[in-house]
């Protein structure tokens, strides 16, 4: 089970000696495809971004586990 302070990564908490990287990789998920895929972005300034494979914008973004663990992904 995750503790406060695995969640945390602010600077101002002090919390980045605690912080795991590698249970902590970034991952996009699409709904269309219902995969986790590469993505582009769309526009800097906002966190809006297309899918590599159907080029819809119906993407999730979230940790790699959450993600597998929240969407039944099955990994080969």
């Amino acid at each position: 089970m995750s503790s406060f302070s695995d969640l945390v990564n602010i600077e101002e908490f002090d919390k980045r000696d605690n912080f795991k990287q590698d249970r902590w990789e970034v991952a996009f998920f699409c709904k269309d495809c219902r995969k986790i895929v590469e993505t582009n972005r769309i526009d800097p300034n906002w966190y809006k971004f297309t899918c590599n494979i159907c080029s819809w914008t119906n993407i999730v973004i979230w940790t790699h586990e959450w993600l597998k663990t929240n969407y039944k992904i099955k990994e080969n």
